[in-house]
């Protein structure tokens, strides 16, 4: 058979939230490195970043509606895509690798699915079928993290927002919100030296001024003369399955990513 050229459009999103646009994006307007992969190989055969330069790549305001799974997600002209291409004369399985938000690297995860693509037969392209294939990322982002672990008061603020950059809001103050603070549990973890583990529960800083953060202060649960060993941030969203975590202390590292991702990843910075 003779090859031919066959394109997958690829859009990047938070699970329970918008595409990767503008708000998961870095200084180059990069929200998401997306790769085509050959699993028997473990090559990448193709990739691009995701450009979203506009408020209008996480996608029109309908996105967040109800929509029935079987039906696609909602999309428009500025919505973030990537289109990848190959040239296949058969059937081929490829891994989809998308890797963000680029916003926060510390924070970025690598979501990947595996899919068979048909000779010649695009994915995404028709105007009658715009929506491509939509890899959702899961978590959520964490950041601007401060915290005193030391004396008799132990005291923590964080920011929590959604994958893609939206922000938790005060549900009783604005309701119809998709991301009401009462979906989430944000936690400060302390590890001891002894290996006690103490929890302690932030809440909605309803401060002026302050945006989708949580904070807290509390008498400090640890014995006299017993160390900090590890210092976290757990954030989760029980109703979706969403969770992230924000090591203070000692650094964070990177998570592994496979070497052809980290080159390019590497070379964008």
């Amino acid at each position: 058979m003779t090859k031919q050229k066959t394109t997958l459009l690829i859009r990047p999103a938070a699970r329970g939230g918008k595409y990767l646009g503008h708000d998961a994006a870095n200084v180059q307007n990069h929200s998401a490195l997306i790769a085509l992969m050959h699993p028997e190989t473990g090559k990448i055969v193709a990739h691009a970043f995701a450009e979203a330069p506009t408020a209008q790549s996480a996608g029109p305001l309908e996105l967040m509606g109800c929509t029935r799974r079987s039906d696609p997600f909602a999309t428009d002209g500025g919505t973030v895509n990537v289109q990848l291409s190959v040239e296949i004369d058969e059937p081929t399985d490829f891994r989809v690798l998308v890797y963000g938000p680029l916003s926060h690297p510390d924070q970025a995860r690598l979501a990947q699915a595996d899919i068979p693509l048909l000779p010649g037969i695009d994915i995404g392209l028709s105007p009658q079928y715009p929506e491509g294939l939509v890899i959702e990322v899961p978590g959520l982002c964490i950041s601007n993290v401060t915290a005193d672990l030391q004396g008799p008061q132990v005291t923590c603020n964080a920011k929590v927002a959604m994958m893609c950059g939206c922000q938790i809001h005060l549900g009783v103050a604005d309701p119809y919100w998709p991301w009401p603070d009462t979906d989430f549990s944000i936690q400060l973890v302390t590890c001891m030296k002894s290996g006690v583990s103490h929890c302690y529960q932030l809440k909605f800083d309803t401060a002026p001024g302050s945006v989708s953060s949580f904070t807290g202060q509390w008498p400090n649960q640890a014995a006299p003369g017993d160390l900090v060993e590890q210092a976290w941030i757990y954030a989760s969203e029980p109703k979706l399955g969403n969770q992230g975590a924000y090591k203070i202390f000692p650094a964070s590292h990177t998570p592994p990513l496979p070497d052809e991702i980290k080159i390019i990843l590497e070379a964008e910075c």
